[in-house]
């Protein structure tokens, strides 16, 4: 008996236990290499996300000729990237004036004619000219649109032994100034053919129509040679995949439109298009991973349409946390005869996964998909890449990857590997419940025939 329950359990984990390969999975897109890398990088085409069971992609994997699968990571999604702007040269004047009053004693006005502009200062107190020393500068940044995190002062080769704190302010009328930096270090050290210079002046971005520089407290005036200003990092966002559907309207809800994306991808932009120019309306935007779920809120704003041909004005994308249900709803408040006329559309946006692989074994390798049995196979990111760094994105990683790319999708196993998956933990469970209880009743039994037959039998009556 305990040989037979030991056999049954063996060949229930053996089944379970089965390796994977390709037939396992609904769909399967070829992998082309280029280069002899040991790990590689493809971006995730949109054929994945509708073909996948799964939101966290566990149901992907990727196999060699021999049909083994291969250790792969995922990438984490950037959605906006920062980009290093040029420098460049501004314009400035000088501000003269007091020395006892400063530069806040300066009245100053700038006015513009024909691509030019003139500085005009009154002080408050008349300083003859040949009194009036060197304050500071007044820069002009109005041209500019992007904010300045630093400045970079150009002094001539002949200027050494400068050593003074600099003085930063911000302002957009010339009247209200606000202080960017109150006393950054300027200096330049010359001694034994070495020299020692601190000429940038770095401060919190800001995007300001003018800037105003001084040295406080400095009995000896800075002469500028340049001026060279650091825009800030412009936030690029990163191109995104799209995805439009037409809309269903249920006649038993007016107001109400559902969409089926038909697939699981991970949005975070929604676009709504109307049917109807001139239309404005209060609508709101629910999510659901599957029909029998209840729905979820994404999004309660004001979408419209509005003009004619090319001078139409509608709504912005919409910006969302990360949703991968394949349900949409969209409800609108009916006050103003909602939409009128025709279905709108709802288009998706989301930033691709890339995914990273090692190639183990020959090419050419298999991107499978879609699989209600696979469980979650996936390394971290940083166990696949030695010395991964969230903030390497040019090449992350001490290894370099290799790029690689996806021919068309084929079908596999197709519908039947996306049939529910006979739950074999369970049934393994419930096995070894019953074939306990039965062997326990078996146990029982036997006692109780070998209590019985040890048993003497009962004295009878004497006989007579």
């Amino acid at each position: 008996m305990r040989r037979c329950f030991r056999a049954v359990l063996l060949c229930l984990w053996a089944v379970a236990a089965v390796a994977e390969g390709p037939a396992d999975f609904a769909f399967g897109i070829p992998i082309e290499t280029r280069g002899p890398q040991a790990l590689f990088q493809l971006e995730l085409p949109q054929a994945v996300y509708e073909g996948v069971l799964r939101a966290d992609l566990a149901d992907l994997r990727v196999f060699n000729a021999a049909g083994e699968p291969v250790p792969h990571a995922f990438l984490p999604r950037a959605t906006a990237t920062h980009e290093k702007r040029q420098s460049l040269r501004l314009p400035y004047f000088a501000l003269r004036g007091d020395a006892v009053a400063g530069v806040e004693g300066l009245e100053v006005r700038i006015e513009r004619d024909a691509g030019r502009a003139v500085v005009t200062m009154n002080g408050r107190q008349k300083v003859p000219e040949r009194a009036a020393v060197l304050l500071g500068y007044l820069v002009d940044a109005s041209t500019l649109q992007q904010p300045l995190r630093g400045l970079t002062l150009e002094l001539s080769s002949g200027l050494d032994d400068v050593v003074l704190r600099m003085r930063v302010e911000a302002s957009d009328d010339l009247a209200r100034w606000t202080t960017l930096v109150a006393d950054a270090p300027v200096l330049r050290l010359q001694a034994g053919g070495q020299r020692l210079e601190q000429l940038r002046l770095e401060f919190p971005p800001r995007q300001a129509r003018y800037l105003r520089l001084s040295w406080p407290g400095s009995p000896r005036p800075l002469p500028l040679a340049g001026l060279i200003g650091e825009p800030g990092d412009a936030l690029v966002e990163a191109p995104r995949l799209w995805k439009q559907v037409a809309a269903m309207a249920p006649p038993e809800k007016p107001g109400e439109y559902v969409f089926d994306l038909g697939g699981q991808f991970p949005a975070d932009r929604l676009r709504l298009l109307l049917p109807q120019p001139n239309t404005v309306a209060a609508v709101e935007i629910l999510s659901r991973p599957r029909t029998a779920a209840a729905w979820q809120r994404v999004l309660l704003t004001t979408a419209y349409r509005l003009g004619q041909g090319s001078q139409e004005t509608v709504n912005p994308d919409f910006a969302v946390a990360t949703v991968s249900d394949r349900h949409w709803l969209l409800r609108v408040d009916q006050r103003g005869g909602g939409l009128g006329a025709g279905m709108p559309q709802l288009a998706v946006g989301w930033v691709p996964q890339r995914l990273v692989f090692a190639a183990r074994g020959d090419a050419p390798f298999l991107l499978a998909y879609g699989s209600s049995r696979a469980a979650l196979a996936a390394y971290p990111i940083a166990t696949l890449l030695p010395g991964y760094r969230s903030d390497d994105t040019e090449q992350p990683g001490n290894f370099p990857l290799g790029s690689a790319s996806t021919g068309r999708v084929q079908t596999l196993a197709g519908e039947s590997a996306s049939r529910e998956a006979i739950d074999w933990k369970r049934w393994t469970l419930w096995a070894s419940l019953v074939l306990g209880v039965a062997l326990l009743a078996w146990m029982a039994w036997r006692l109780a025939r070998q209590l019985a037959a040890a048993q003497p039998p009962d004295a009878g009556s004497d006989d007579t």
